[in-house]
C-alpha cells in the first residue's frame, strides 16, 4: 500500500472512531430533542442559517431579527435532519469498506466474489422486481404493481443466481486471491446486501453500492433497512436461523375471496340488475358481485384494476360490460371498458385503453340489432359519447366532444335503431348514429314547462315514449319520435326523481330521493294508489331495478340493496358503509368481526351467515377500533380525540375519555385485558388500567418519545411491553405498566409479541417494496406462519411468516380499489378480513392451500 493509501486508511479510521461516538451521542440527543433540548449539530447550522441571512434582517428590530431567524430554522429542520442522517450512514460506510479491506471476507450464500488490493468481498444482490410478466398464469410482480386483468394473484419472488446477469459482477482471477486466515473469518461479521442495481467497472475496484441498500450482519444479528432515506436497525431474535435471511419462502397458503359486503349506491346510477340465474349482478371497489340470495353464494369478476362506476347488461342476459375509473397501472389502470361473460367470468373484450379519460361514466348496449354496439360516456371535460363495435373492439366513427355538462345517463332506443338518449345536468339530447359513423344531437324543448337544471333519469315505456325525472320532482313523458313534452305530472315526488323502472307489466316505477318514496304509475301515468317509503336508516333510493317475480330491488344512496314489493315491507340484502373506513377487530372467540369509520357507524358481522348482526350509530368518526379479550367490550377510537368504550351485550357505550385533541390511530388491550393502550396524533401513547368489576379504564400516564404520530401498536405477550411506530418510520420500545421507554432495543429482540400489526418490525421488514416512501404499507397482521398486509395500491399481499428477508416474495390479491386501511386473521386462522379506505369496502378472504 503507498503513502496516498496509508494517508487515506488512516483519515477513515479517525473518522470511524469519531463516528462511532458521535452517533450514539447524537441518538441520545435526538431523544432528548424530543423535549426542549437543542443538540450541538443543531446549534452549528443554526448558526450558519442565520449569518447566511443577516443582510436581509438589517432593517429589523431585534425581537423581530430574532422571531425571521427562528421561523428560517424551523422550516429547515426536515432538510438539517436529512444532512445528519446521510452524513451519519456515510461515515458508516466508510468504516465498512475500511473493515473490508483490512480483514477477511465478507461471506453470504448465493454470492458474488469480488478481489481488490488482495482482499475478498462477498455481495449477495437483488435485482429490481418486475414490473411485468408475460408467462400464464402468474404473473411476476412486486406488491405495488398492477394487479394481473383476469384477477388472479400476483406472485413476487426474488431470482436466482442463475438468472442474473453473469456479467455484472466478475470474479478477479485465482492468482490474485488471497485467502484469509480461520482466525480472520472468526473475527469478520458476515454482512448480506441486498442491492437493487450493482455496477462493476474493469479492473480492480469495488462495486459501486448505495448507501440506501438493506444489509444483514449475520454476527451482531442485526437487519438495516431504508425506508424514504431513513435507516432503522432490526434485532433478530438470538435463536434466529440467519440462513433464513437469504431463503424467506412463498407462503404454502393462497387467499381465496369469499365475501365482499357492501355495495356502491352513494354516487353511482343504475348499477343492480338481476340475471336470469338468479344472481344479481353489481359492484364495489374494482370488484363486481354476482350475488345469488337464495342460496347465499357470491361470484366476484377481478379483472378491473381501479374503482368500477358503471355496469350495462347485454340484451342476451349474459354478457356484462363493466367501465372503470383511471388508476395505478402504466397501462391497464387508465380508463377502460371490460366486456365479460357472467357464466365464466372470462373477460371477452376490453375497449378502449388509451381513448378515455378520469373514469367511464355511462354504458349501454344496442338493443334492436342484437346488443352489437356499445355506447360509451367518459368523464372527460368534454364528457365524450362514442359508439364501439364491441366484439371488434373498434370504434365506430368520431366521438361526439360537444357534451359540456355532466352525463348521468344513457341508453340505446329499444325500438328505433341507432338512436341515443343521454340526460344529466341542463340537457336531454336525442342521439342519431348515421350510416357514416357520424353522432347528430337533437335537443329537448321544454316549451312552456320549467327546464330543471338537472334531468336525473329516464326509461322507456312500452310504447317507445322516452320518461324523464328531474331535480324539481316532476315527471315529463317525451312521444317515440318527438323532442317535446306530451304529459307533465308536476310534483310527483318531494325533491328530485332518481330514479324511474318499468316493471315487465308495463308499470312505471318513481323513486325519490329527497322523500325516499317509491311510487307505482300506470300505462297512462296515472297513480295505481301502491307506494312505499324506505327508512331513514337506510337512505334515499339511488336505483330500481326489476327483481325475481314480483320482486323490486332498491339500490340506496347508503351503499344498501334491498328487496321487496309496493305491498310487503322491504328488507337488506346488502348494507354497507358509506364514508372512508379505517378501524376492523375480530372478535377473540366467535367467527365475528367489526368495522367502523367516518360515516359514525359501527357494523358487527358475522362470518359464516355473511350479513350484518348489528348497525350502531357511535355519535363520532372512527379511526380504530379493538375487542377486550372476553369479547364483550369493545373500544373505539375517533378522530376528534375520543375513545368509547362500549359493550356489546347492551349494546351501549359504558365510557367516554378524551386521550389528547388529536386523532386516536390506534387502541389496543392488553392480552390479559389489565391495560388499554392508545395511540394518538400528538405522538404520544395514552395507557389506562382497568377494573374489571365495574369496566372502567383510569389513566395511569401516557409514553413520549416518538416525534411523529403513532400508526401501529403491539402488546407483549406477557402484557408488560409495548412495540410502536411512528409516521417518521420509528420502532420504539416501551415498558406499558411503568410508562417508559426502553432505549436499548436490542434487548428486546426475544420479546414475544402477541400481535403483530407494527409493519416496521424485524418480522415484518420484508414486506417493503423497492422504493418505498414509508406510506405504500399501511396494514399487516400474521397469524401461525402466514403474514398479510394491506398496500395504497388496493392490494393484499400474503408473505411467508417471520418476512423478514428485505423484498420478500408475496402473493398479491386485486379486489380493493383504494388504499387497505386494516387487514386481521379471524381467531381460528382460517379467513382473513380486509377493508379498504375510501372503497368503502369490507372483504372476506379463506386461506387455502
Amino acid at each position: 500500500m503507498n503513502d496516498t493509501e496509508m494517508n487515506g486508511v488512516t483519515e477513515m479510521n479517525g473518522i470511524a472512531e469519531m463516528n462511532g461516538t458521535a452517533e450514539m451521542n447524537g441518538q441520545r440527543e435526538e431523544v432528548k430533542m424530543n423535549g426542549d433540548a437543542h443538540s450541538p449539530t443543531h446549534d452549528i447550522f443554526d448558526g450558519l442559517n442565520g449569518l447566511s441571512g443577516l443582510n436581509g434582517l438589517n432593517g429589523l428590530d431585534g425581537s423581530d431579527r430574532v422571531a425571521t431567524l427562528e421561523k428560517r430554522v424551523q422550516k429547515q429542520e426536515d432538510e438539517i435532519l436529512v444532512l445528519q442522517s446521510a452524513l451519519r450512514d456515510i461515515l458508516r460506510r466508510l468504516q465498512e469498506m475500511e473493515s473490508s479491506h483490512n480483514k477477511s471476507s465478507l461471506i453470504s450464500p448465493n454470492s458474488t466474489v469480488h478481489m481488490s488490493n488482495g482482499k475478498r468481498t462477498t455481495v449477495t444482490t437483488m435485482p429490481p422486481r418486475n414490473r411485468r410478466s408475460t408467462g400464464p398464469p402468474i404473473r411476476v410482480t412486486n406488491s405495488t404493481s398492477p394487479r394481473s386483468s383476469n384477477g388472479s394473484d400476483s406472485v413476487y419472488a426474488p431470482s436466482t443466481p442463475s438468472q442474473r446477469d453473469s456479467s455484472r459482477l466478475t470474479p478477479d482471477p485465482p492468482s490474485r486471491r488471497k485467502a484469509s486466515t480461520p482466525q480472520q473469518q472468526q473475527q469478520t461479521p458476515t454482512l448480506t446486501k441486498w442491492a437493487s442495481n450493482i455496477t462493476v467497472s474493469s479492473g480492480d475496484s469495488q462495486p459501486s453500492l448505495s448507501s440506501k441498500e438493506a444489509a444483514y450482519n449475520t454476527e451482531e444479528g442485526v437487519l438495516r433497512i431504508y425506508i424514504k432515506g431513513r435507516a432503522l436497525h432490526f434485532y433478530a431474535p438470538t435463536n434466529f436461523d440467519h440462513a433464513a435471511i437469504h431463503t424467506n419462502p412463498l407462503s404454502k397458503q393462497r387467499l381465496k375471496l369469499e365475501w365482499v359486503y357492501g355495495y356502491r349506491g352513494k354516487d353511482c346510477r343504475s348499477n343492480v340488475h338481476f340475471l336470469p340465474t338468479g344472481e344479481i349482478v353489481y359492484f364495489l371497489a374494482s370488484t363486481v358481485v354476482l350475488y345469488n340470495p337464495d342460496e347465499q353464494t357470491q361470484r366476484h369478476y377481478l379483472g378491473h384494476t381501479d374503482d368500477v362506476k358503471c355496469l350495462a347488461v347485454h340484451p342476451d342476459r349474459i354478457t356484462i360490460a363493466t367501465g372503470q375509473a383511471a388508476g395505478h397501472d402504466r397501462r391497464e389502470g387508465r380508463a377502460h371498458v371490460r366486456v365479460w361473460s357472467s357464466v365464466n367470468l372470462n373477460t371477452l373484450r376490453i375497449i378502449g385503453i388509451g381513448s378515455f379519460e378520469r373514469a367511464i361514466g355511462c354504458l349501454t348496449f344496442s338493443k334492436t340489432d342484437g346488443g352489437s354496439l356499445l355506447a360509451v360516456v367518459d368523464e372527460s371535460n368534454e364528457h365524450t359519447l362514442s359508439v364501439w363495435s364491441w366484439e371488434r373492439g373498434q370504434r365506430v366513427g368520431e366521438p361526439a366532444r360537444n357534451v359540456a355538462d355532466p352525463v348521468l345517463a344513457a341508453d340505446f332506443h329499444p325500438m328505433d335503431d341507432n338512436v341515443i338518449v343521454t340526460c344529466g345536468k341542463n340537457h336531454l339530447f336525442f342521439w342519431n348514429l348515421e350510416a357514416t359513423g357520424t353522432l347528430t344531437k337533437k335537443v329537448a324543448i321544454f316549451e312552456k314547462h320549467d327546464k330543471p337544471k338537472y334531468v336525473l333519469c329516464f326509461a322507456f315505456a312500452f310504447n317507445g315514449d322516452v320518461v324523464t325525472g328531474d331535480s324539481n320532482g316532476n315527471i315529463l313523458v317525451w312521444p317515440r319520435g318527438t323532442f317535446k313534452v306530451a304529459q307533465c305530472i308536476a310534483n310527483a315526488h318531494d325533491g328530485g326523481i332518481f330514479s324511474l323502472c318499468v316493471l315487465k307489466d308495463g308499470t312505471l316505477l318513481s323513486g325519490g330521493g329527497k322523500d325516499r318514496r317509491i311510487v307505482a304509475w300506470d300505462m297512462a301515468y296515472q297513480r295505481t294508489g301502491l307506494e312505499a317509503e324506505l327508512r331513514e336508516t337506510v337512505g334515499p333510493v339511488r336505483t330500481l331495478s326489476q327483481g325475481k317475480g314480483s320482486m323490486i330491488l332498491v339500490g340506496t344512496t347508503r351503499n344498501c340493496i334491498m328487496q321487496g314489493t309496493l305491498d310487503l315491507n322491504f328488507s337488506p340484502l346488502v348494507q354497507g358503509h358509506t364514508d372512508e373506513l379505517w378501524g376492523l377487530a375480530v372478535h377473540p372467540h366467535q367467527l365475528q368481526f367489526v368495522t367502523c369509520g367516518f360515516d359514525s357507524h359501527l357494523y358487527l358481522w358475522d362470518v359464516l351467515s355473511r350479513t350484518a348482526v348489528r348497525c350502531m350509530d357511535v355519535g363520532e368518526q372512527s379511526q380504530c377500533v379493538t375487542y377486550h379479550p372476553n369479547g364483550d367490550l369493545i373500544a373505539i377510537g375517533t378522530t376528534k380525540g375520543k375513545w368509547l368504550l362500549m359493550d356489546m351485550v347492551e349494546q351501549k357505550v359504558i365510557m367516554e375519555e378524551n386521550a389528547g385533541s388529536e386523532i386516536i390511530s390506534c387502541i389496543e388491550f392488553s392480552p390479559d385485558g389489565r391495560l388499554l393502550a392508545v395511540a394518538s396524533h400528538d405522538n404520544a401513547i395514552y395507557v389506562y388500567q382497568g377494573d374489571e368489576a365495574s369496566h372502567r379504564y383510569s389513566r395511569l400516564g401516557r409514553c413520549q418519545g416518538h416525534t411523529s404520530f403513532v400508526t401501529h401498536l403491539d402488546w407483549s405477550e406477557d402484557s408488560t411491553f409495548l412495540q410502536s411506530n411512528s409516521g417518521d418510520h420509528e420502532l420504539l420500545f416501551w415498558n406499558g405498566a411503568q410508562l417508559r421507554q426502553v432505549p436499548d432495543a436490542s434487548s428486546m429482540r426475544d420479546t414475544r409479541w402477541a400481535t403483530q400489526h407494527c409493519t416496521l418490525s424485524f418480522r415484518s421488514s420484508g414486506v417493503w417494496p423497492d422504493g418505498a416512501d414509508g406510506t405504500d404499507v399501511n396494514t399487516c397482521d400474521a397469524h401461525g406462519d402466514i403474514l398479510a398486509s394491506g398496500d395504497d395500491f388496493g392490494k393484499v399481499n400474503l408473505f411467508h411468516y417471520p418476512a423478514a428477508q428485505p423484498k420478500s416474495p408475496c402473493y398479491s390479491y386485486p379486489g380493493h380499489s383504494s388504499h387497505v386501511t386494516c387487514v386481521r386473521f379471524l381467531h381460528d386462522g382460517a379467513r382473513l378480513i380486509s377493508v379498504g379506505g375510501k372503497d368503502t369496502a369490507v372483504m372476506q378472504w379463506s386461506i387455502v392451500s
